[in-house]
């Protein structure tokens, strides 16, 4: 997958995952998410998003128990 292509494709995902003004715990989330999915896009360019999303729920947690994520659970399919 180019670049690019990677690119606007996480940016789209990103849109599901809401940047909160004052809470940094969940634009963190943000940030692995941006990174990790371009580490699984190039390895495997066909991962579903929902993949990536728990690895970085998980990592999240690992520091913060308690974090509760806010995305929308119908495009990532975690209902």
């Amino acid at each position: 997958m180019k670049r690019e292509e990677m690119t606007k494709k996480i940016n789209e995902e990103l849109n599901h995952i809401p940047r909160v003004k004052g809470w940094p715990d969940q634009n963190m989330l943000r940030e692995y998410y941006n990174s990790m999915r371009r580490h699984d896009l190039g390895q495997n360019p066909a991962l579903p998003a929902k993949d990536t999303l728990i690895k970085a729920i998980d990592a999240m947690r690992k520091d913060k128990p308690d974090f509760k994520p806010i995305y929308d659970r119908e495009f990532f399919k975690l209902l």
